[in-house]
């Protein structure tokens, strides 16, 4: 049986397979990843699921449950819009992979990563769906990795993290199926809850999980990076809130929600402190996004319409501050072969969108207005100062400290040239090293892309409601 969910999970492993063989034509193969991701990521979106076509001499609904291999694949509206986001950041960044070298393998493991996470979000049950992350993990391990000999450690802490959270999954699924049989045993549930919880907590990286964000960050290609960050992380979090609403039983416990609040306040706190504490520009993209997965976490952890709402609006925006960012440590990499802020000192004359880039970024990801990450935390703040006023004040303290590593990076930028580092190029010099003007055209489209959605919050408002509005997995509900 073919149906439209096939199409999500069969064509990007065949475009996979041609940007393979075409690998050493990059424009090419950039312009072909992000043109099937892009396509596949309008066409979820406007996908008619309730619209049949006609296949072996009968209707079949393109949203119908679809059998293979004797599991279900099922494709609902929340999910199709949450793979519609997936895919169209990665075409983004596909676009972006085409000058910010992220490695020669980057388009087809990309694409065939979008495979498995399709894969994974539409499965049932959810068993099934952490296998495929697992596979995926593998592939995104090679994809960090950058073809860089040597440049290991980020790679093998990810993929060791990613993998140890399978065990948690299979202990849940089995348990699951010992609790059909006795519905009525309480501890059942409760070790139900701590696998699936621990398993979680690993595949979003929380505090004390979190050791391979700052290792990859460093050493791995920006925008590979980026793509791990946010297009497998957002699949982590659709399955999260997939196994919320199928078992209403554990949605029920207000435990549940009460540990993944805690867990992101640890988070948050540890990630706003050491971005605070950075001399780097990929430590403050690494525990920058680490403070705000914390933040999402907070906000999930409410049990409330708007908690899950703030925590989306956190995952939308997030793509488009590391990508600006991602942009500006690839530039700044290609100059100096670093990111540290010594390396970069007086830059800013000579490398104006650089530094734009690495500022921007930072302080869109720390949630400063009117840039797109304050469309996220803005709701969270507004949220937690209504129902827990110490939790809105440490967000905010999280902001600070993630703006304030920024800033620290700002100051050796636009330190006068004659003040700065004996790296920095003469001002001749410099004017003959001119940035690549393809490069400035997708720092200034991703510039106008942040400012779009943090000062017109409105043009993503339809699919959130419709995203929120298909779970009902909130107290009282």
């Amino acid at each position: 049986m073919i149906a439209g969910v096939f199409a999500l999970i069969v064509l990007p492993l065949v475009a996979a397979g041609v940007t393979f063989v075409l690998r050493r034509f990059q424009t090419v193969t950039a312009l072909l990843a992000a043109g099937v991701a892009g396509a596949l990521g309008a066409g979820a979106l406007w996908l008619p699921l309730d619209r049949a076509i006609q296949l072996g001499g009968r209707q079949v609904a393109m949203g119908e449950p679809v059998e293979l291999l004797g599991r279900q694949l099922v494709l609902n509206g929340a999910d199709r819009i949450g793979l519609a986001f997936v895919f169209l950041v990665a075409g983004g960044l596909f676009l972006l992979g085409w000058r910010a070298r992220p490695g020669p393998m980057f388009f087809a493991l990309g694409l065939a990563l979008l495979s498995l996470l399709s894969a994974a979000v539409v499965v049932r049950p959810f068993l099934y769906a952490s296998l495929l992350l697992t596979i995926a993990a593998v592939l995104a391990a090679i994809l960090v990795q950058g073809g860089m000999p040597g440049q290991t450690r980020g790679a093998l802490r990810y993929l060791v993290m990613m993998t140890l959270a399978l065990p948690a999954f299979l202990v849940a699924g089995w348990l699951v199926e010992l609790y059909v049989l006795n519905p009525s045993d309480v501890g059942l549930a409760r070790n139900i809850m701590v696998a699936l919880v621990a398993g979680f907590a690993l595949l979003l990286s929380v505090v004390p999980f979190h050791i391979w964000i700052g290792p990859v960050a460093q050493e791995s290609p920006p925008v590979a990076t980026v793509f791990v960050l946010t297009v497998y992380n957002s699949v982590v979090w659709f399955l999260l809130l997939n196994v919320l609403q199928e078992y209403a039983w554990l949605s029920a416990r207000q435990d549940v929600f009460r540990i993944l609040q805690l867990l992101g306040l640890l988070t948050a706190g540890v990630g706003g402190v050491l971005a605070f504490s950075s001399y780097d520009f990929a430590h403050v993209l690494a525990y920058g996004v680490l403070a705000d997965y914390g933040c999402a976490l907070v906000a999930l952890g409410t049990h409330t319409p708007a908690g899950l709402a703030a925590a989306l609006l956190a995952t939308l925006a997030r793509p488009v501050s590391l990508a600006i960012l991602a942009l500006g440590i690839a530039l700044a990499r290609e100059r100096t072969k670093s990111s540290e802020f010594e390396r970069l000192a007086g830059l800013a004359w000579s490398r104006p969108w650089m530094a734009v880039a690495l500022v921007v970024g930072g302080f869109s990801l720390a949630g400063i207005p009117p840039l797109a990450g304050f469309l996220g935390r803005w709701a969270q703040v507004r949220l937690l100062a209504t129902m827990q006023p110490v939790y809105a004040i440490t967000v905010l303290g999280v902001t600070l400290g993630v703006a304030a590593g920024a800033l620290r990076g700002t100051d050796y930028l636009l330190q006068a040239p004659n003040e700065a580092t004996p790296d920095s190029l003469s001002p001749s010099k410099e004017r003959e090293a001119r940035e690549p003007r393809l490069m400035i055209a997708l720092i200034a489209a991703t510039l106008l892309v942040g400012l779009i959605l943090g000062l017109f919050p409105g043009v993503v408002e339809s699919p959130l409601r419709a995203v929120v509005s298909s779970f009902t997995f909130f107290s009282g509900q």
